[in-house]
């Protein structure tokens, strides 16, 4: 047992060369300056002190089971503040975006806020220009209660030794993440009927984050904000079966059966095998409408290696009896490979946007059940497309994110080893290595996972042909 208190310090720039708003009221706050609604007037936003982490495991070994059998179990909690890329970080916010050239004089100007009591004998004298630092800007919002991730892992397994240097495993293991790092597209309408919006509009209305400074509201052209408030769960049966060498063979079979859930594809996520699933929800007003399949979730995946060294040759099972040259031929062969299977990465379908409303991550209404002809080329399509439409106007779309599942990886890398003995400390060894040895053709993402392009749902292309190599090696 163990627990563990770790400080994130929020971040900031050296020089305070940094700015955040108020959620809201639009209030513009630069950081070391005036009074804040944050705990951290660097950082700019609040403080977090809260990230305990506790850590429990056990093994246990049943008397009534014997000396083979152990049952093993961990629980832990761990934290870290994930990053969203430095495109959307406060310093990114003006005046501090640019750099700019001006005429220092006396007059007053819409920078003075930033430079209080600057005059041009101080050497830094009152900007004249530009004219409004905010106008058209690309405002990067944070969230004042962004806060390190939590994520509790934990797992149940039992394992079992048999005959022959083998063990057996077989267990569950879970995650659930909170508090993940989320963009978000705050200068995103409200469609009638949501988050306030009356139900009698006629038209999208405004969002109200920062609309409480229509001066900043009124003149920027969007909102890149973060939160830290989406979530992610996993579950999987995991089996192995290892050999250790023995008689000259050992191998390792390992299978997970899993599934992973999410309403966050993350800033740094692939967004889907495909890039239609964008880092920003459809409606930023509807969390639950995101939550689906994680783009890196596979249901199946099975792996096997192994080393098989044949009982041929001197000191072998078979052929001690052999002459040297028939040793020296059939003798001292070693098989190895891998076969890796899994199945596909969900992808998401896309549209144009027709809600109306500048949505950063539409998505296409689904009115059909998938099907899957697994076609590949040009004029066929690898799902079934007529499963998805494009939205009506005002409307967003109803496919939620991952509904298709892609091609899958079906490989077999494979070796081929044989010595060459020389004297007692010299060798030579000749190796050949088959990558993809049935030259099984591992298939792209879809050209288009969008509805409105002609190559939605074809697969034009693939990837991993099979690769013969050869290597001779002398040691000495």
């Amino acid at each position: 047992m163990g627990l563990r208190w770790e400080y994130n310090q929020p971040w900031y720039e050296t020089d305070n060369r940094q700015a955040n708003f108020g959620l809201f009221s639009g209030t513009e706050y630069i950081a070391g300056q005036g009074s804040y609604p944050y705990s951290d007037c660097s950082a700019l936003y609040n403080s977090d002190y809260r990230d305990w982490e506790p850590r429990f495991g056990f093994a246990y070994t049943p008397s009534f089971l014997g000396k083979t059998t152990v049952l093993r179990g961990a629980y832990t909690v761990s934290s870290f503040l994930e990053g969203t890329g430095t495109n959307l970080r406060l310093p990114l916010n003006p005046p501090f975006q640019t750099e700019v050239g001006d005429v220092y004089n006396s007059t007053a100007a819409p920078y003075t806020q930033y430079f209080p009591g600057s005059t041009s004998d101080q050497g830094f004298g009152v900007l004249t220009s530009p004219a409004n630092p905010l106008a058209g800007a690309l405002i990067r919002l944070w969230d004042p209660n962004v806060e390190p991730n939590t994520v509790q892992q934990w797992n149940l397994s039992v394992e079992h030794q048999f005959p022959g240097e083998m063990l057996f495993s077989i267990g569950y293991v879970g995650q659930h993440g909170t508090n993940l790092m989320t963009p978000m597209p705050y200068l995103q309408k409200r469609l009638p009927g949501i988050a306030g919006c009356p139900s009698t509009a006629t038209a999208p209305c405004g969002s109200p984050y920062m609309a409480g400074n229509p001066a900043v509201y009124d003149v920027i052209s969007q909102i890149s904000g973060t939160a830290s408030n989406s979530d992610q769960a996993y579950d999987a049966l995991q089996a192995s079966l290892t050999k250790h060498l023995t008689q000259g063979l050992e191998f390792q079979l390992s299978y997970t059966y899993s599934k992973a859930m999410t309403n966050d594809t993350g800033y740094y996520g692939e967004g889907g095998q495909a890039s239609t699933q964008d880092y920003y929800w459809q409606n930023l007003y509807d969390m639950v409408a995101e939550w689906g399949p994680a783009y890196f979730s596979a249901t199946h995946n099975f792996i096997a290696s192994y080393v098989y060294q044949l009982p041929l040759g001197n000191g072998k099972r078979f052929g001690g009896g052999w002459n040297r040259a028939a040793s020296d031929v059939l003798g001292n062969w070693q098989l190895s490979g891998i076969f890796t299977y899994h199945t596909g990465f969900p992808m998401t379908v896309g549209a144009n946007d027709a809600s109306g409303t500048n949505s950063r991550g539409y998505r296409a209404n689904q009115i059909g059940a998938n099907s899957y002809p697994n076609d590949v080329g040009p004029g066929t399509t690898w799902f079934g497309t007529s499963a998805y439409s494009q939205p009506v106007a005002g409307t967003f779309g109803t496919a939620a994110n991952g509904t298709v599942i892609g091609p899958g990886l079906t490989d077999w890398d494979f070796g081929l080893e044989k010595e060459f003995p020389i004297t007692e400390s010299k060798r030579l060894e000749f190796r050949s290595e088959f990558i993809n040895f049935t030259n099984t053709p591992v298939f792209q993402v879809p050209a288009s996972m969008s509805v409105d392009s002609t190559e939605f749902g074809d697969i034009l292309s693939s990837q991993y042909s099979r690769t013969i190599q050869f290597a001779l090696k002398f040691y000495f």
